[in-house]
């Protein structure tokens, strides 16, 4: 028996918009959740065109589809992913006569597409989760919908056939939140290039990704087993159940807040060793960042499943942050500008945006002094959804940093209440050498005299 997939009816009628428009061939992404019960689609996104091709070019052959292009589109939107939400597929809508090698194309995409997102991620895929991806062919002269799976990691799998339905009811969906504190210190080295210190800030986040595995979370306050379930239902519901149908439209999800509590290593019965490196800057990360998970609550989730969800997206918003600042420089700042004290550059900010018809939202990272205009320009862009500025959640919101020496580069958010911020402290040490030569001289004249001491003794 296949995989079935629910989409929501707001992906029906995308699929109907696109295949009005008679353009030919299209690509895009499905955005949803899997479970072993079952998996929902929520969103669809069509791969924009680029920025050098003209407004009216159609591909009107499968071969003129730019992998490329759509990797790097699906890239940016699994950025947009908070906790629990995923790239669940591909789909393709073609005419009649080039669908024949449209599986083909779709397998292509998929792999491509799964290795391009995991690329720079902190986690890897478990036993547990479902690996299994969409790939749904449209046939725009027929309407006909063919839906298969691939298993992203075998890379020999082949096409199953799976279940495409759906449902005019939106799916109830169980919110998870926790603000985290996050103090990480980067060592950098001496090279004066942005793609070595981006390298070593990979590196060390892996480190701290391994902590965040070890960590205790609470919630609401109390510690629960990872086998029981997430949500205690009353005796009446568990008497009655409730069908995906009987669900309201638009059900405000059910918020469940976390507490991290990590680990100490000297709490800790293994043994770490101390490790010297050759560094002449550090990078610092602190502040309180905004996490955010859903989870579908018909499927009945479990403890482990909302640990899953926070935890991931604690490890991408803070991947994909130090990405999105490493971008910016590179694109921005030239690599001989490193040993200047540049302005302070504001921490690209968080901030969600609802889905449309869905109690769950999308999320997005703010840019310096972007305007209104420019992020619903790129909401438009990479999701292909219009969005009222109104309805954006700024969860942190950005203000200057405070003034700070020469020799510190500061990158600073500040949301609304001043409690939570993020910030980037780079501190170069070149201004502080001769200091710690002199104290180095110092405490070896001591050692000496001490030891001349003891022997005229």
């Amino acid at each position: 028996m296949g995989r079935s997939y629910y989409a929501d009816e707001a992906v029906q009628k995308y699929f109907s918009g696109i295949v009005q428009q008679n353009r030919g061939v299209v690509t895009g992404l499905l955005i949803g959740q899997c479970s072993l019960q079952r998996d929902f689609v929520v969103l669809a996104v069509q791969t924009p065109q680029r920025e050098d091709e003209d407004d009216g070019r159609r591909v009107r052959v499968l071969e003129e589809i730019d992998e490329e292009w759509f990797c790097v589109h699906a890239n940016q939107v699994s950025r947009m992913l908070p906790g629990g939400f995923l790239l669940v597929g591909v789909f393709l809508i073609s005419p009649q006569e080039v669908s024949k090698e449209s599986p083909n194309v779709l397998r292509k995409l998929i792999f491509a597409t799964e290795k391009f997102a995991m690329k720079n991620k902190l986690w890897n895929l478990t036993d547990e989760d479902v690996t299994d991806r969409a790939a749904l062919q449209i046939c725009s002269s027929t309407n006909k919908v063919v839906c298969r799976t691939f298993d992203v990691r075998d890379p020999k799998s082949t096409a199953k056939p799976a279940d495409w339905k759906y449902q005019s009811s939106s799916v109830s969906w169980l919110s998870v939140e926790c603000n985290i504190h996050v103090d990480l210190s980067i060592s950098l080295p001496s090279s004066t290039t942005y793609q070595e210190q981006q390298k070593s800030t990979r590196s060390r986040l892996a480190q701290w990704a391994k902590e965040i595995e070890d960590c205790t979370i609470l919630f609401n306050g109390q510690l629960k087993d990872r086998d029981s379930d997430l949500v205690d239902e009353p005796r009446s519901c568990r008497e009655s159940p409730r069908t995906e149908s009987s669900l309201p439209l638009h059900s405000p999800p059910v918020i469940i807040f976390f507490c991290i509590l990590f680990s100490f290593p000297q709490l800790r019965s293994e043994r770490h060793t101390a490790r010297v490196q050759l560094c002449n800057s550090s990078l610092k990360i602190q502040g309180v960042v905004k996490c955010r998970g859903y989870l579908c609550s018909s499927s009945k989730p479990k403890v482990k499943d909302a640990l899953q969800v926070i935890k991931r997206d604690l490890l991408n918003t803070i991947s994909d942050r130090c990405e999105i600042m490493f971008e910016d420089l590179l694109l921005n700042r030239p690599d001989h500008d490193l040993q200047k004290s540049p302005p302070p550059l504001p921490l690209p900010q968080r901030v969600f945006v609802p889905i449309p018809g869905s109690s769950a939202a999308l999320c997005d990272y703010i840019i310096g002094e972007e305007t209104k205009e420019e992020v619903q320009s790129r909401f438009l862009e990479i999701l292909d959804q219009p969005v009222n500025y109104e309805d954006l959640d700024f969860v942190e919101e950005k203000t200057m940093s405070c003034p700070v020496k020469e020799e510190q580069t500061v990158y600073q958010s500040q949301n609304q209440s001043g409690d939570q911020k993020d910030s980037v402290r780079k501190d170069l040490s070149s201004s502080s050498q001769f200091p710690q030569s002199l104290g180095i001289v110092i405490a070896t004249a001591v050692v000496l005299v001490a030891i001349l001491v003891y022997l005229l003794q």
